[in-house]
């Protein structure tokens, strides 16, 4: 038995994307080879990547592989000649003297042959690397001399190293040839005498080729250092993707404990670890009270000894004190300035080319986080301009322009510093929540209402300068921040009207700067815009009950298409009165007893929908009560009339449930029309009266959600 080794050795590879570029070249090599009938046991098959390497290694491989011999029946010796000639490409044969006739018909018969797996690892390996180039999140184009066309990979490639157990696999990818070499630490040739040795060789040369092993390795490291300082992470490292970067970024970690001064402990905590996380790649520790610590943990990919070791911490400490020195400068300069005093220099900071700055925009904030106040409980109305003015200003001071990631932060912690209400305090900083799909949300009725703000804000501006997402990019996560809104308002219970919101958020835009950007027919562009904007918040907001909410989506999609097919009369619908709708009718069907209730209601549905295209018109008119010849329409008649305006009021509340009571009323009398009634009457004004009926009950159903639309079992 023989390994196979194929080794991509580039240039430094960055390591946010390692993890994912192993389990893509995995996937796509187990694809390719089963499509070409390699079988492969899974345990055998791996990738591995480090910096400088993709790698792709199987285990145990035989010489040989058995194909089984098969048979197959073509078609009649009497058929048409073109049906043979389809049979015998199918089968790779020129000729019908290669093939066997028994009874009556054309037979392939096929013996048990071998075939050579290096043979069909070959044949696969362009379509395998060929993939994995579309498969880089991003790529780079690189020179080979000799090539027309430049080849392309996350980084440009140095060597590839093809074998199986000691025979090269000649291939060719990007302009270079296989070989049986690899490069160690110092970029030094190594040659590889079998693929079984290949891994062997790197550990000699200080390189740990398994993601997973130096993982390991790193874990156990970290989890000394903190019981030998009885100190804990403040991230868990087995969740933190700076924990993967870390893996990703060295071939032979090893983690080292140093130290800050403790006059740094002054600073800001989110200071202290973006400038140790962020800006170096350290680990922040905290005390058993939750409090910062002193040290931290750092990762060298040098190999540590016993004489380099204190020079190797004492250079990185140094690293850090010179960035901390520099972030306590920038924040002892800062407060020399008022926040309010800075308020002009937004002037100077562009939002967008098309939209003026930030100073307009945060004008623009204060209309909105005032309009949101009616709708946010507890809000202080009085305090939502100053919040506004202040909630950007932090993006003018040299501590956000060192550590961009500081933004609001460090504008909450000047604003408490300078004595700000504490109100505004945490409304700066939680207007820019949540940072993600699962990140904390703002808590106070001010934060809520500001951050809402900008988010409707950016969403709509983006929009009106023709800045939209693609089904690819995002730019300016435009996604991300309407989801955000909609979680905030899930979350507090905050039912703002979406066509209200997205209306007065475009209305604060100035009236030129719309006519500018809408051209011609102004009125009619800018209504096609606000729709197209209500469309795109309702699909995030499709989105979110599916996959947080696990609604079935043809329940989400009946109801949201009923909302958008009329958005002038649902002006004023909220987010949370749609949801409510969405909930009741998914745990309506989920959940039902009333299945006779629906079946006469989808009954009555489709012998509307019937006659409707065969007459070509929508009946939704009132049914003529002259019209009601039989006592079981009378009776239909009034039990629709009695409930109808009861059913509307608790339409309106979102008491969902106790409309659908209501409607068992109804279940009697609908069911006794259907025994004793002939709708499609002979008389005209006689069938016509009868679907207007028909018509009330769908359209009382319609109120909560089409269920002739939806797969109830």
């Amino acid at each position: 038995m023989s390994d196979f080794l194929l080794e991509i050795f580039s240039e430094e590879i960055p390591a946010k994307m390692q993890k994912v570029a192993a389990e893509n070249f995995l996937q796509i090599a187990a694809e390719v080879f089963a499509k070409n009938n390699l079988l492969l046991d899974p345990s055998q098959i791996k990738t591995f990547i480090t910096p400088r390497r993709l790698v792709l290694y199987i285990y145990r491989l035989e010489e040989f592989q058995i194909v089984s011999a098969t048979k197959r029946v073509g078609p009649k010796l009497a058929a048409d000649k073109k049906a043979l000639e389809g049979f015998l490409r199918s089968t790779g044969l020129t000729s019908e003297s290669e093939l066997e006739q028994i009874d009556g018909a054309y037979v392939f018969n096929k013996p048990e042959s071998k075939i050579k797996i290096s043979e069909i690892i070959k044949n696969s390996l362009p379509q395998i690397l060929n993939k994995m180039v579309n498969a880089w999140p991003k790529l780079m184009r690189f020179e080979v001399e000799g090539l027309a066309v430049q080849p392309r990979w996350i980084r440009p490639i140095r060597n590839i190293s093809c074998m199986m157990g000691s025979e090269v696999i000649d291939i060719e990818f990007s302009g270079l040839k296989s070989n049986n070499l690899t490069f160690g630490r110092k970029a030094e040739a190594l040659k590889i005498t079998n693929a079984a040795h290949y891994e062997e060789i790197l550990e000699d040369e200080f390189i740990i080729l398994n993601q997973e092993k130096r993982r390991q390795k790193l874990s156990e490291q970290i989890r000394k250092i903190k019981f030998d300082l009885v100190l804990d992470l403040i991230d868990d490292e087995e969740k933190s993707p700076l924990f993967d970067e870390l893996v990703g970024l060295c071939e032979w970690p090893t983690a080292l404990g140093a130290s800050i001064d403790d006059k740094f402990l002054d600073l800001p905590d989110e200071v202290l670890v973006l400038t140790l996380r962020s800006n170096q790649k350290y680990l922040c520790l905290k005390k058993k009270d939750g409090s910062l610590a002193t040290q931290f943990i750092f990762v060298s990919n040098a190999i540590i000894t016993e004489s380099n070791r204190k020079k190797i911490i004492a250079d990185n400490e140094k690293v850090v004190r010179a960035r901390l020195r520099d972030a306590e400068f920038f924040i002892h300069e800062d407060v020399k300035v008022p926040l309010f005093s800075r308020v002009e220099e937004l002037k100077k900071i562009v939002f967008h080319q098309k939209l003026g700055s930030l100073y307009d925009k945060k004008d623009r904030l204060n209309s909105l986080s005032k309009f949101l106040s009616i709708f946010v409980p507890h809000c202080d109305l009085a305090l939502a301009e100053r919040a506004s003015d202040l909630c950007k200003v932090d993006l003018t001071t040299k501590a956000v322009g060192e550590l961009p990631e500081l933004q609001g932060k460090i504008g909450s912690f000047y604003a408490l510093q300078q004595k700000e209400d504490k109100k505004i305090v945490a409304a700066i900083y939680e207007h820019y929540l949540p940072l993600g799909p699962t990140s904390d949300l703002p808590k106070t009725p001010l934060g809520i209402a500001l951050s809402i703000a900008d988010k409707i804000d950016s969403v709509v501006g983006f929009f009106l300068a023709d800045e939209k997402p693609t089904s690819s990019k995002d730019p300016y996560a435009l996604r991300r921040a309407t989801l955000g809104i909609i979680r905030i308002s899930f979350s507090n219970n905050i039912a703002f009207p979406i066509r209200a919101l997205i209306e007065k958020s475009l209305n604060a835009y100035p009236l030129k700067l719309q006519k500018t950007l809408l051209g011609d027919n102004f009125y009619e562009s800018k209504k096609l815009l606000i729709e197209e904007i209500i469309k795109f918040f309702v699909e995030r907001l499709k989105i979110y009950l599916k996959e947080n909410e696990e609604v079935r989506l043809d329940v989400i999609n009946v109801v949201t298409n009923e909302y958008l097919s009329d958005l002038d009369t649902h002006k004023y619908i909220d987010i949370l009165y749609l949801a409510k709708k969405v909930k009741f009718l998914d745990n309506f069907v989920k959940n039902s007893q009333d299945k006779n209730l629906i079946t006469l209601y989808k009954r009555a549905a489709n012998i509307l929908a019937i006659e409707e295209k065969k007459d070509g018109i929508k009946y939704d008119n009132k049914p003529s009560r002259r019209g009601l010849k039989t006592k079981y329409e009378k009776v239909l008649y009034v039990r629709i009339k009695q409930i109808s305006r009861e059913f509307k009021k608790l339409i309106i509340k979102g008491d969902f449930v106790g409309a659908f009571e209501l409607l068992h009323i109804l279940e009697a009398p609908l069911s006794h029309f259907f025994d004793h009634v002939v709708v499609n009457d002979e008389d005209k004004n006689m069938r016509e009266n009868r679907l207007l009926i028909l018509s009330q009950i769908r359209r009382l159903f319609n109120e909560v959600g089409d269920l002739s639309k939806i797969e109830i079992s």
